[in-house]
């Protein structure tokens, strides 16, 4: 069997503590050997970002520092365009077929999966990690699984959903820290401060770089 690594991706524009702390109790839950930090190039299903995918590279390299369960990969952003998931994950096989793969989402975009490109095959390729989030919707999962995605879905031991050929998603509970990106660029530019909403090393290069400002950086 090999590793157990779970994948965190986003647009990480920028990467907070909500974002580490929810992955970090993921993977002392479900046992995992390293989360994978992985920057999007252009996100398929987001506005545009604000920072450019170099800083925000740096920025969650930066808030990784000095975490070695933490790694970061710039693939989707050495990729470029838009970030398909179904390209990824097929990548990241590809390089270690005996990898375990666990796919982290939000309640607020786990939900919209089945509007994603070839969704289904996604679950033939990695377990899914539903998160809880503030403010994201309460259904039932089992009931989204099997009307949305696949009618096999059928519960599990330790709280997994799985298909018949053994993947699976499952909802872990995480601390609800009501901390987002949006906010936090509001904040910059209003002059506010984000600490503790942020690594200090990532407030350090934001403010360096004078990113999220209408003198900044894109």
């Amino acid at each position: 069997m090999g590793s157990r690594v779970g994948i965190c991706g986003g647009t990480f524009d920028p990467i907070h503590l909500a974002h580490l702390r929810a992955s970090e109790e993921v993977a002392e839950e479900l046992a995992l050997d390293q989360v994978v930090f992985m920057p999007c190039a252009s996100p398929p299903h987001k506005k545009r970002v604000q920072a450019s995918a170099e800083h925000r590279l740096e920025m969650v390299r930066l808030a990784v520092q000095g975490h070695p369960e933490f790694a970061v990969s710039d693939l989707e952003i050495v990729r470029g365009g838009a970030s398909r998931t179904l390209d990824t994950l097929g990548h990241l096989l590809e390089e270690d077929p005996e990898r375990q793969l666990f796919f982290f989402l939000g309640n607020d975009q786990f939900f919209y999966l089945h509007t994603w490109h070839e969704p289904r095959l996604l679950l033939d390729m990695a377990d899914f990690v539903v998160m809880d989030r503030p403010s994201s919707p309460r259904w039932d999962l089992l009931d989204y699984l099997q009307t949305e995605l696949d009618p096999a879905f059928a519960p599990a031991e330790d709280g997994w959903f799985r298909l018949p050929g053994g993947k699976g998603v499952r909802q872990v509970a995480t601390t609800l820290l009501d901390i987002s990106s949006t906010d936090i660029k509001h904040r910059v530019a209003s002059g506010r401060s984000i600490s503790f909403l942020v690594p200090q090393a990532v407030e350090d290069y934001i403010k360096s770089m004078k990113l999220y400002t209408n003198a900044g950086q894109d």
